[in-house]
């Protein structure tokens, strides 16, 4: 696929292959389904004599659009209490004599109260923005060892980040909202497919 064919197609699926290496690394792989018909991963720039090369989506990768609702936070230790305070409080609980029959008698243990929600949260999942959005720009930092942006046509702007410290959650498909929040991020120095395609 030429690489400027991108420009106006939908993105149908998204797919991440998540793994981790040498122990303390996350890797990440999408694959940018277009249309029904195409897959593609993000490109890192954007060049005249390259083109936008379409792959197979590989065995063991999701959709992240599997669930598109709203999720759960949900809100614990209200006495906002250090882990050592919430230790000993439980500690003490456990060694009442009542909590001890119980546990002999039934094998029941009581949770730890301070971890038991007090209130539940739902937060929009910003995902359902990226599905059936169309791409109306590609965007790369040319000093950049990062991947480029995909510029969806409602505004956000998606990118892969490919390996990251382990428990961070950064390996994998990234959004943003805004170009300003790219710009606020990564600065000004990027290029455009569009202007590129207009100078030619």
């Amino acid at each position: 696929m030429l690489f400027e064919e991108i420009i106006g197609k939908k993105i149908t699926n998204i797919y991440c292959l998540y793994g981790q290496t040498q122990g303390w690394l996350d890797t990440a792989e999408c694959f940018i389904e277009l249309d029904k018909q195409w897959v593609s991963h993000i490109p890192w720039f954007y060049s005249d004599s390259v083109e936008l090369e379409t792959v197979e989506v590989k065995k063991g990768a999701v959709s992240i659009f599997k669930d598109l609702a709203d999720y759960p936070v949900y809100h614990v230790n209200k006495a906002n209490q250090s882990i050592g305070e919430i230790a000993e409080n439980h500690r003490r609980r456990q060694s009442r004599f009542f909590n001890k029959w119980v546990k002999v008698l039934f094998g029941y243990e009581f949770p730890v109260k301070e971890y038991v929600p007090y209130q539940v949260e739902y937060v929009e999942n910003k995902l359902k923005y990226l599905k059936d959005s169309r791409i109306v720009d590609f965007i790369w930092f040319e000093e950049s060892d990062d991947k480029g942006f995909f510029l969806l046509d409602n505004g956000y702007l998606i990118t892969e980040t490919t390996m990251s410290p382990s428990g961070t959650g950064l390996a994998g498909l990234n959004y943003y909202q805004t170009i300003d929040a790219v710009i606020e991020e990564r600065g000004h120095n990027f290029e455009k497919l569009t202007d590129r395609l207009a100078n030619k």
